[in-house]
């Protein structure tokens, strides 16, 4: 596991980069973490759903503000856990919905006319879908559901292993960062563990094949100097540039492009 704070460039042998931009779930990133170069086109970890999700949350937000935070903490599990703990973190805005990095890029990219790429399946593709059940399966399993019940006890137990490779803040940064990032990589491998390594592995394959394909797509565009920027958990980071590096085939992506591009194609 990789917890550095310096991202992870990632170049493609048919040209471009793939930038691995870490950040940590539901927190603010200070302005000098943000990211500072050139980028032409935004790759998300999620469905294209998800934006809409977003505006949801955004809406529930403005009535109610805390609401968000509020409901995925009584709904319990190891969002509750991670999110109850990161609302003790000092010097940090945290427990932010919709996750700030990720829509604040994403809000970027609609102000630029930068195409957005979705390395996630939508629901219409059959294998995805079939990927979905079998992690379900897994998840659902007696012995899975049992240790739900010792979750305080493994919190605790991955917690004091991760601290060990939590790396310090940035110079000027709060210090507030490195328990940020310690929780965040504790919830992230507890969240891997509930599922299998085999079915992980398979879900990370298929996200490097989407973002090697919105890469290619924007080379198209921008040529072997093309960047693609990937907002992705600090703690996940590794494991996809593991991905990434089997070469897998690129595969054609669903995106939101500006209008402009839509009507040319």
């Amino acid at each position: 596991m990789n917890l550095d704070w310096e991202d992870i460039h990632w170049k493609d042998p048919d040209g471009g980069i793939i930038v691995l931009h870490g950040v940590l779930p539901t927190v603010v990133m200070p302005l000098a973490m943000r990211p500072r170069e050139q980028w032409h086109g935004l790759g998300l970890l999620c469905t294209s759903e998800e934006p809409e999700i977003w505006l949801e949350e955004e809406k529930a937000e403005k009535e109610d503000a805390g609401i968000n935070l509020d409901s995925a903490i009584l709904g319990g599990g190891l969002d509750a856990f991670y999110l109850e703990m990161l609302t003790y973190v000092e010097d940090l805005q945290v427990g932010r919905f919709p996750d700030p990095e990720p829509r604040r890029l994403q809000r970027n990219a609609q102000t630029h006319s930068r195409p957005v790429y979705f390395a996630e399946p939508d629901l219409d593709d059959e294998e995805w879908v079939e990927h979905l059940e079998k992690e379900a399966k897994v998840m659902t399993s007696p012995l899975r559901l049992l240790s739900v019940a010792f979750t305080g006890r493994r919190w605790r137990k991955r917690m004091k292993k991760i601290r060990t490779m939590v790396k310090e803040q940035p110079a000027r940064e709060s210090d507030g960062l490195q328990a940020a990032s310690a929780l965040a990589a504790t919830w992230w491998t507890m969240i891997q563990e509930r599922s299998s390594e085999e079915i992980n592995d398979a879900r990370d394959l298929r996200f490097a094949k989407r973002l090697r394909g919105g890469l290619a797509d924007l080379r198209e565009t921008y040529g072997k100097d093309s960047i693609l920027l990937v907002p992705i958990a600090q703690a996940w980071r590794s494991n996809m540039q593991k991905a990434l590096d089997t070469l897998p085939e690129p595969e054609e992506v669903s995106s939101s492009k500006p209008v402009s591009q839509q009507e040319e194609e």
